[in-house]
């Protein structure tokens, strides 16, 4: 009868433990994500954008850009804060002929603007000089509508 009593006590223990567990298994997550501040920052989703003249695809650690006579490579994770962002990379310019798209003089560039919905906007910047590329608008899932230069 001892054993039994003892071993009534021990499962009424490890219930009630479990229990406390559970309850703290629902608070700490809510008390971990108060303390994380501003909870808008996002990623875009591992996807491919496209639109005229512009496609790019999302990668772990930035995106590859295919625009006409050209490519690009952003080269950190894109976090949209608010709708906008604004990442580093590369700029490749196109060349006629069969040497395609220079490698080897890449160009600093800025990749910048705005995620509403399904489109988006970006600007292209070479941070180098400042010049324009251009501005692009580009849909989730869309194709890229890109000319290459022969």
């Amino acid at each position: 009868m001892g054993s039994t009593v003892t071993g009534r006590i021990s499962r009424i223990s490890r219930i009630s433990r479990l229990s406390r567990l559970s309850r703290l298994g629902r608070i700490v997550p809510l008390a971990v994500l108060a303390a994380c501040g501003d909870l808008t920052i996002t990623h875009l989703e591992f996807t491919t954008w496209g639109g005229s003249h512009i496609g790019l695809s999302i990668t772990v650690s930035g995106g590859t850009v295919e625009y006409d006579c050209a490519e690009g490579e952003i080269l950190e994770p894109i976090r949209v804060v608010d709708g906008r962002f604004s990442a580093l990379g590369l700029h490749y310019l196109g060349i006629g002929g069969p040497a395609g798209v220079d490698r080897v003089h890449p160009r600093p560039a800025r990749y910048e603007g705005s995620v509403s919905g399904d489109t988006m906007t970006m600007t292209v910047t070479l941070t180098d000089t400042k010049e324009k590329v251009g501005t692009y608008t580009l849909i989730r899932g869309g194709s890229a509508h890109v000319v290459k230069c022969l």
